[in-house]
């Protein structure tokens, strides 16, 4: 039969257990209050000029006011993201390595490549799809279409002779392509391109007659009269182009494509941590100043939220390997 002393410390282990979990879960609440003590990199691994880094920046600018520590951003393009995002999978769970990044990253890398030195939800910590944009089928002046109504026409009558241009093989941009041309019963012609800024090019230069593009880069153009809006690829309409019709309003109901960047940090960085920075990034994403920053360049703030990412992902993922597996779209 156990001892008074053996049934005292038998009770006492729990409370032990219970105090000491109570202990380390408010010494990080007191470290998560000193973080940022050192400036903070923001992986982007995009090129600068396109959707991802624009608003990074943006979002890096404001963090750098509101915690007193400078984010700054580090762009490590190449490989389909990969680079970027296995930098930062890779790096310690400490907070000052984080990434921003979206669909390429998150979505369309675990359609398309068979080994990727990253899983997309288990290697990060998300702290949240941060904006999105919608994007545009976008035509150089020239093109003979004013309208999808009149681009099915001519794709119908010359299957594959016109091409539509994306800034890259298997990117958001290729596949919203795809989907349009399913959507329309056509065949058009892929021609990828290596970033956003370089497919710009190629468009006003009349290089390709069409493109999907996001409503970042091509909205200057479109002012500027060197290139012509289609169609808006998103749900609804965008205030920046108000008399440019959806793609559902075009007679092709259903279709939803856009754009979105997200931020996380690599997995077991401290959920206080976690916290603040998603806590700090819903002040920042409310405030007049970002949300008029957003809405110059055609972007939408979005909630912060670690399980709407988690569905977005699980849910693009699905669509996304329906369009590669119609579209035979495949990883260069």
């Amino acid at each position: 039969m156990p001892s008074f002393a053996d049934r005292l410390d038998n009770r006492r282990r729990p409370l032990a257990w219970v105090f000491g979990c109570a202990l380390l879960a408010s010494c990080l609440g007191v470290w998560a209050q000193g973080y940022p003590a050192k400036p903070v990199r923001m992986v982007v691994p995009f090129p600068p000029g396109g959707f991802a880094d624009v608003t990074a920046r943006i979002v890096a600018q404001a963090f750098t006011e509101r915690l007193g520590q400078s984010f700054i951003i580090e762009n490590k393009p190449g490989a389909s993201t990969l680079i970027g995002a296995e930098s930062v999978a890779k790096s310690a769970p400490d907070g000052y390595t984080l990434l921003y990044a979206g669909s390429s990253t998150f979505t369309v890398n675990p359609v398309l490549l068979k080994k990727l030195p990253y899983d997309p939800l288990k290697s990060f910590a998300p702290i949240g799809i941060v904006s999105r944009t919608a994007m545009l089928l976008l035509a150089h002046p020239s093109a003979p279409a004013n309208n999808l109504k009149e681009l099915a026409a001519l794709a119908a009558a010359k299957p594959g002779h016109y091409a539509y241009g994306s800034f890259g093989n298997g990117t958001i941009s290729n596949f919203g392509g795809e989907q349009l041309a399913s959507a329309l019963g056509v065949k058009l012609l892929h021609v990828p391109y290596r970033g956003s800024s370089p497919l710009m090019n190629a468009l006003v230069a009349g290089e390709v007659p069409f493109s999907v593009d996001t409503l970042v880069v091509a909205a200057p153009q479109i002012r500027a009269g060197r290139i012509k809006a289609i169609a808006v690829t998103a749900a609804r309409r965008t205030s920046l182009l108000p008399d440019v019709p959806t793609v559902a309003e075009s007679g092709y109901p259903g279709f939803d494509v856009s754009a979105w960047s997200a931020l996380s940090a690599p997995a077991a960085t401290p959920e206080a941590v976690i916290r603040r920075l998603r806590d700090e990034l819903n002040r920042i994403t409310a405030t007049k100043d970002v949300i008029d920053r957003f809405a110059a360049i055609g972007v939408e703030p979005v909630v912060a939220d670690p399980d709407d990412f988690v569905r977005v992902v699980r849910q693009d993922i699905r669509n996304f390997t329906r369009i590669a597996k119609e579209a035979n779209i495949q990883a260069e």
